[in-house]
């Protein structure tokens, strides 16, 4: 079915400015109408969504797929459809899979699969280097070709400042944007958590503040000479909000993220040894959530992704040095959000839509992200009211490892639609 009127909802469109109970119709996968009590189209499908609000399908540029090559992980399938299950309706796929996102071949793969599967939207990002090594940059021009809508080493910070220069040049030249994962690795080699009380505490390696504040310094310098399209990628401390806010004053063409994790969570989350803590960068102190926080206000920070990091149950099981890094996340991204920002006075409800939909599709030049007339009718349904307890067990991903387990949160999707199809009661049915 892709002609249908959602009647009775709350539309909330940040970026035209919607925010009000309207009705939308869509005919075969395109919005065509938005207003107050529609009575034509009487021969589509009505769904009454009375009591829900009605939001673009949200959009996370980093997401770890995991296919090809570690499938036992997640699968291209399990993936979207999490994403999906959280209203999310566009992701960007980072490029270490096995093999490492490089090359035309991989790219056209993923492309092919996502194609197959029909579910939601998937845009790959390419490595900047080849097989993430820092060492070699990747054919760009070849995967943007091949369909790449960024280029990133995510995971592994490109520490070659001449090289990472020469990156810059080339994604300027092929109008790609740079997403740039920031940690130097000399201040950072080897820590496992926040350098703070909690990382005293336990008696682990820290990995400082100054380690991502340095890093973020050189790609925004770096953006400054070159004039490339920057987006630096999961944002968790204080430097990095006051370095973002200064650049972007300098007229540098920059924009940044953060994620859930380190809005919701302080360092505390690790104590005991609680290995579902660790994340890279680290979960950091009170201070530095505040700050984030108050560049979530400022739109300093104009992104919030979740770095879903799917992992094998026992890989969180193992001595907090050795424990893989990272959580899932598509799945209650929204919900956490939501209940954190919104829900506290923090952000207005619109506010917090415009960073995970139209401004997260302006970073990766996209045309999703807002219910315009003409647009491609990719929808969220929410039931703002619905409270639920974040369960890894009940998700779709195969990832094992959920820092939020066991929190209670508000906001679940009833009606997914990518293109007018509705996934949601594909998925759960």
């Amino acid at each position: 079915m892709t002609s249908f009127v959602l009647t009775g909802g709350h539309v909330v469109d940040p970026k035209n400015g919607i925010d009000k109970k309207c009705d939308v119709v869509v005919e075969n996968g395109v919005i065509v109408d938005i207003a107050e009590n529609i009575s034509e189209y009487s021969e589509f499908k009505r769904i009454d969504v009375s009591g829900k609000h009605i939001f673009p399908g949200l959009i996370d540029l980093q997401v770890h797929l995991r296919e090809p090559g570690r499938e036992d992980k997640e699968t291209i399938q399990t993936g979207l459809q999490s994403a999906l299950c959280g209203g999310i309706t566009s992701v960007v796929s980072m490029p270490n899979t096995h093999p490492v996102t490089d090359s035309q071949s991989v790219v056209e793969f993923q492309l092919s699969r996502a194609k197959q599967l029909n579910l939601a939207n998937l845009y790959p990002a390419g490595a900047i280097t080849k097989g993430q090594k820092g060492k070699e940059i990747a054919e760009m021009w070849e995967m943007k070709n091949s369909g790449i809508v960024a280029i990133t080493d995510d995971g592994v910070d490109v520490q070659n400042e001449g090289l990472l220069e020469k990156a810059m040049y080339y994604a300027k030249t092929h109008d790609l944007v740079l997403m740039s994962h920031c940690q130097n690795e000399a201040l950072s080699g080897g820590g496992v958590l926040h350098e703070g009380d909690i990382s005293t505490k336990l008696a682990l390696p820290g990995i400082s503040a100054q380690a991502e504040d340095l890093a973020v310094y050189k790609n925004l310098l770096l953006a400054e000479k070159t004039g490339c399209k920057l987006h630096l990628l999961h944002n968790s401390t204080k430097g990095s909000v006051a370095l973002i806010e200064e650049f972007k004053k300098r007229g540098v063409n920059v924009s940044a993220e953060t994620c859930p994790q380190y809005i919701t969570l302080t360092d505390t989350i690790c104590d005991n040894y609680n290995t579902q803590g660790k994340m890279y960068p680290p979960i950091r102190s009170q201070e530095h959530q505040d700050a984030l926080i108050d560049g979530l206000k400022k739109n300093i920070i104009s992104v919030i992704s979740t770095d879903h990091a799917p992992h094998l149950w026992f890989e969180k099981e193992k001595p907090f040095i050795e424990s893989a890094w990272g959580s899932v996340g598509v799945e209650c991204s929204f919900a956490l959000c939501y209940t954190r920002l919104v829900k506290t006075g923090e952000l207005s409800l619109s506010d917090l839509l415009a960073k995970m939909t139209f401004q997260p599709a302006e970073v990766i030049s996209i045309p999703r992200g807002d219910l315009s007339i003409g647009s491609v009718a990719d929808i969220a349904v929410f039931d703002l009211e619905k409270e639920w307890e974040i369960k890894v067990s009940e998700m779709q991903t195969k990832g094992g490892n959920c820092v939020f387990e066991g929190m209670k949160v508000f906001g679940k999707p009833t009606h997914v639609f990518v293109a007018g199809d509705e996934k949601l009661t594909r998925i759960l049915h």
